[in-house]
């Protein structure tokens, strides 16, 4: 049977889609149209470029120096250059801040070194990564990754050259309809980038920007060369992490509103399944994560960050929560409590769990009886599902 699938955000968790996929694609089903937020995305993408499960499941047990591939995508902001340091808002904090006691011209020149001293160097370099581009890391480690993911191996016998390509040029190359999600905290709109909205946009940078956590990654910066949103010059805005607006726009693939089958595309299958981790679920026999050492925690640890990022979650949540009680029938939930959004670093075992979870709740969810379909639903319920669900997706795309 064939289904378009959305797949949520969650950082680190999202490795329990693996699991699900591989009963997915066990019991013989196939994919058309994908949507993808944040870990969703990387998930979303590696699909639609050809990656089996048992392929993604090797990806996630590639090490580097001994550890997890994945810790490095908190990798140290890269140096900044002077020019951006001399108009920085760190350089114009420390020149604000006036001693009496010594000469501008003297103080000036020691704020420009301050400054550069902490641009500069690796450790104080996070800080002024997070007060300039809005996020603790940089994840260029991840891009160079999922570009070599992007380049590696077959698919149907031709050797994979997706890195290079933008969404356009992707969809052509693949066939499959892929949609991600990334949030315009200039604009402040939902974007949904696929080759209708954004053709020139590289298929890289699609999933860089709806993986980028605010407050951990840095915030990517549009290129007037990716082109236009739908017609409307975002250059320069500054794009996060799709979930911030919406973790799981599951109601993209089940309206059939004009305005978002413009965007969207024709449904070509009535079937969608929509991938939700839910922290709510224990993970069956899963090892209690490691005790943390005496290192400095990350960003992602810290309370006040945690504090704003539930505030997110929470009002994110309620609206998905809408759509997700709307087309329950649609929505595979799989068990996450426990792990951590940033928890990169988790062992064989915890991560092995998490996998398994994913099978179980998958072959649990496929084993159930088959969920009433519209024609079998009351009318008048039908009918308010549905208005419902194209309004909040009619509230994207009108923004």
């Amino acid at each position: 049977m064939k289904y378009d699938l959305v797949f949520e955000g969650g950082g680190a968790k999202g490795i329990v889609f693996v699991g699900a996929m591989e009963v997915f694609a066990a019991h013989n089903h196939t994919f058309d149209r994908l949507i993808g937020t944040s870990a969703g995305a990387i998930t979303a993408t590696l699909l639609a470029a050809g990656y089996t499960p048992a392929e993604m499941l090797a990806a996630l047990n590639e090490r580097q120096d001994g550890k997890p591939v994945f810790t490095t995508f908190m990798g140290t902001p890269l140096p900044f250059d002077k020019e951006h340091v001399a108009n920085s808002a760190t350089r114009n904090l420390l020149h604000r801040i006036n001693n009496p006691a010594i000469p501008d011209f003297v103080e000036n020149r020691m704020d420009d070194k301050l400054a550069e001293a902490i641009a500069d160097n690796e450790k104080t370099r996070h800080f002024y990564s997070f007060v300039e581009r809005g996020g603790w890391y940089s994840a260029h480690h991840f891009v160079d990754w999922l570009r070599t993911k992007l380049d590696a191996g077959t698919v149907n016998g031709q050797p994979r050259r997706y890195s290079e390509m933008n969404m356009a040029q992707f969809f052509a190359a693949t066939g499959h309809e892929l949609t991600l999600t990334g949030s315009d905290i200039t604009g402040g709109r939902l974007l949904i980038f696929n080759h209708r909205t954004t053709p020139t946009l590289p298929i890289v940078w699609a999933v860089r920007m709806s993986m980028s956590v605010p407050l951990l990654w840095q915030e990517v910066i549009w290129l007037a060369e990716w082109g236009a949103y739908r017609g409307i010059d975002i250059s320069d805005h500054a794009i996060v992490d799709g979930g911030l607006l919406s973790n799981f726009p599951i109601e993209l693939l089940v309206s059939e509103d004009a305005l978002v089958t413009a965007v969207m595309g024709e449904k070509r299958s009535q079937n969608v399944m929509g991938f939700l981790i839910d922290e709510q679920i224990p993970v069956p026999n899963a090892p209690p994560a490691p005790a943390k050492g005496t290192e400095l925690p990350n960003i992602g640890e810290l309370r006040s960050v945690q504090r704003i990022q539930n505030l997110v979650e929470t009002v994110t949540r309620a609206r998905d929560k809408m759509v997700i009680d709307a087309v329950s029938d649609l929505v595979v939930h799989l068990p996450a409590k426990g792990y951590g959004t940033t928890e990169f670093d988790m062992d064989d075992a915890r991560r092995a769990a998490l996998v398994t979870a994913g099978r179980n709740t998958m072959t649990a969810y496929l084993a159930r009886p088959v969920a009433p379909q519209p024609k079998d639903i009351d009318f008048e319920e039908w009918e308010r599902v549905t208005t419902q669900v194209n309004q909040i997706a009619q509230g994207y795309l009108e923004q």
